[in-house]
Formats: C-alpha cells, sequence, structure tokens
C-alpha cells in the first residue's frame, strides 16, 4: 500500500443529504483534477446529471388541441383531445385533420431551420 500526502487541497463534496460530520464514514469517489490541487468527493447515490442543452424541446407551434416542439435533433408533435370532446372514431379523425391541416399551414409560413438554430444556443 502506498501513501501519499497532499497539503492545503480544495475538496469539493457532493453529499446525498446532509453534509458529512466528523469521524463520520461515506461510501463514494474521490476524483482529482488534472492541477492535483482540488478535489472532488460524490458520495454514492448522488445522481450525476449531464446537461445536454441541444435536446431541450422549443415550442414552435400550438393548435386548440396541439402542440409542435423541435430540439437540434427531431419535430415532435402532439395532440390532445378529451373524450368528451367527440362522439365516434369519425369525428375524432375529422378533428385531428383539422389540427394537422392548422399546424401545416403554420408550419409552411415558418422559417424552420431558424427555430432548429435556436435550440443550439
Amino acid at each position: 500500500m502506498k501513501k501519499q500526502n497532499y497539503l492545503c487541497v480544495d475538496l469539493t463534496t457532493e453529499m446525498v443529504s446532509k453534509d458529512i460530520q466528523e469521524n463520520e464514514v461515506r461510501n463514494g469517489k474521490l476524483m482529482m483534477d488534472q492541477d492535483g490541487e482540488h478535489f472532488t468527493f460524490i458520495e454514492k447515490g448522488v445522481r450525476m446529471y449531464v446537461e445536454h442543452p441541444e435536446l431541450h424541446w422549443r415550442l414552435v407551434d400550438r393548435t386548440k388541441h396541439g402542440k409542435m416542439t423541435v430540439n437540434s435533433r427531431h419535430v415532435k408533435v402532439e395532440f390532445y383531445i378529451h373524450h368528451d370532446e367527440y362522439r365516434n372514431a369519425a369525428e375524432l379523425a375529422d378533428m385531428l385533420a383539422q389540427e394537422i391541416e392548422v399546424m401545416g399551414e403554420n408550419v409552411c409560413n415558418m422559417n424552420l431551420q431558424e427555430e432548429v438554430e435556436k435550440c443550439l444556443c
């Protein structure tokens, strides 16, 4: 076993709940940054979150029953229609067709590439 002493180091801790107390033992990972003077301890159970802003959904169009969102990779269209707004499958299909027609016209009039580029900021 090799022992090392690191004098005057900066240590950041990420704990699941409360701060560590004197003589308390915690399980986790200890990482040293490249400069050798900063260490980070992450307690086991702390979720590591990596943010991906390019995948955040941006609203670009909304209709009475639907919405269209984009991110840098995808377009997502969702419709929400309450069951009490239609009586049978044919009425539901007609409502969907009308929503799609309205949204299609809106999409034709927008600069979709510009909206996608806004997701990259």
